[in-house]
């Protein structure tokens, strides 16, 4: 779970979602108190008729989904993905086979071929390659020591998953994926801040922010 802090820190837009635009090409981050000042200039448009929220770190894509359709809320974007963590000594084979077995585990799979590593290092030349594609595959292939990498579901944190890897003596693991879960909603325009509130008082949300754009 995020820490409950932010949802102050996002009413003090330290957790604004700004949307940067170069080269036709739309990227999100978060911006921080150096960001503030810039704010307060009048250097940042907010965008109309949508918002993020920050959802808690056990849900999934179907029942976020759901709730927000109850609620006649559209959902605009989502970036729902469960934890990925990857095996980086080799245990035994009747580890893996009992990991495997484990009704939290969606799978577990065995790490790239080397000329599939080598397809995808040329790939990283490629010129018409998107910033989060080339992200992509730099996370795959700093894989390079781990055996399997294994998929849990939806309902599964950090800390349940050390809880559960802790039970395997054998083996060594690190996370490979942790993001945050968001989601993109829409708003009426000029209404979005009392949406929001809604919004936050829902017990999977954990915080909300406003989407803006840079001045040119």
């Amino acid at each position: 779970m995020f820490n409950k802090i932010q949802k102050i820190m996002a009413r003090q837009f330290i957790l604004l979602t700004i949307v940067l635009i170069f080269s036709g090409l739309a990227k999100a981050q978060v911006i921080d108190d150096s960001s503030v000042d810039k704010i307060q200039k009048g250097e940042y448009n907010f965008t109309e008729g949508r918002f993020v929220a920050y959802l808690a770190d056990t849900v999934s894509p179907t029942f976020v989904r759901e709730q927000f359709q109850q609620l006649n809320i559209a959902i605009l974007e989502e970036t729902i993905e469960p934890l990925l963590i990857a095996i980086v000594n080799t245990p035994s084979d009747e580890s893996i086979k009992k990991l495997e077995a484990q009704e939290n585990v969606v799978g577990i799979y065995r790490t790239i071929l080397r000329s599939e590593r080598e397809m995808l290092e040329n790939k990283l030349t490629d010129p018409n390659l998107s910033a989060l594609q080339k992200k992509e595959i730099r996370q795959i292939l700093s894989m390079q020591s781990e055996n399997y990498v294994i998929e849990f579901d939806y309902s599964i944190d950090v800390n349940k998953a050390k809880k559960l890897m802790g039970t395997f003596r054998d083996i060594a693991y690190k996370i490979v994926r942790n993001s945050f879960r968001t989601v993109t909603l829409q708003a009426e325009p000029g209404n979005e801040p009392l949406l929001m509130d809604k919004v936050e008082q829902l017990p999977f949300v954990e915080s909300t922010a406003m989407i803006g754009t840079i001045k040119n």
